[in-house]
């Protein structure tokens, strides 16, 4: 159960950038990246059912809190966001009733997009503890770096006027390599992956202390 855990989340990860690359992948693959990212989205839900069986058992600690604030907020995202996919499809899913929402979807597809690339970015992050704790010194100071580098590519890639819905479009330079662009998006990865990391270890060795007081 454990390694086809781990082979779903590796799947995620590698299908999150191909996602946000958008138009320079083409509209008919985006659709089929994010049809598969919806399926193993669902299978990974599927194989961490214990979270949901769990929610109404045991004390709810701050770190609790907002582990389970973090994942319910994801889980949001990530039924609204293939669901306006959906109505906005022209591939895959034209076979489909819009039910005149197809507007107000094409609208909050962009932010929800990058709402949710955040998110599932600090959720991964969450979860990265036991393995960076054995990266050795240079691992981490690599992962350092990419991660501020994250920090320029995040404004430079325009992700906060995405966000806040400063612009209704997305904007890609077809001059630039599709590569450069991802890897990019795999910078700004490490950089929310590593804040998430960074909170929920503090927010673990805070509740430690608690406990030894």
């Amino acid at each position: 159960m454990k390694s086809k855990r781990m082979a779903i989340d590796t799947a995620m990860i590698l299908v999150l950038p191909l996602l946000m690359a958008y138009s320079l992948i083409g509209e008919r693959f985006h659709e089929i990246a994010g049809t598969l990212m919806l399926v193993l989205f669902l299978t990974h839900h599927s194989l961490n059912s214990a979270w949901r069986r769990n929610l109404s058992k045991g004390r709810y600690s701050l770190h609790r809190i907002c582990r389970t604030t973090l994942n319910a907020v994801l889980l949001i995202f990530m039924i609204l966001q293939p669901l306006c996919g959906i109505l906005i499809s022209k591939h895959i899913y034209t076979f489909l009733p819009t039910g005149g929402l197809s507007s107000l979807a094409r609208e909050i597809h962009l932010p929800l997009a990058h709402w949710g690339f955040v998110l599932m970015c600090l959720h991964t992050g969450v979860h990265l503890r036991p393995f960076i704790k054995r990266l050795p010194l240079w691992g981490k100071a690599v992962g350092a770096v990419i991660a501020a580098y994250g920090v320029y590519a995040f404004v430079k890639r325009q992700f906060p006027a995405y966000m806040f819905l400063k612009t209704g479009f997305a904007f890609f330079d077809y001059s630039e390599p599709a590569l450069l662009f991802i890897l990019d998006v795999l910078a700004m990865m490490v950089l929310f992956a590593a804040l998430g990391w960074w909170v929920d270890r503090g927010l673990t060795s805070r509740a430690e202390r608690r406990k030894a007081e």
